[in-house]
């Protein structure tokens, strides 16, 4: 199963996968709690 490799919280291990995103030419699954924090961030990637 995969886990949430999100670049900004290396330490989030959920498998509840919600997106994947491009960063730095590798495609990384997001799980929601992350993705939902990303998407109020102001971040380019």
């Amino acid at each position: 199963m995969e886990r949430c490799r999100n670049p900004w919280n290396k330490e989030c291990k959920n498998d509840d996968i919600e997106v994947y995103i491009v960063f730095k030419g590798d495609k990384l699954p997001i799980c929601r709690r992350c993705w939902s924090k990303i998407a109020e961030k102001d971040l380019e990637w």
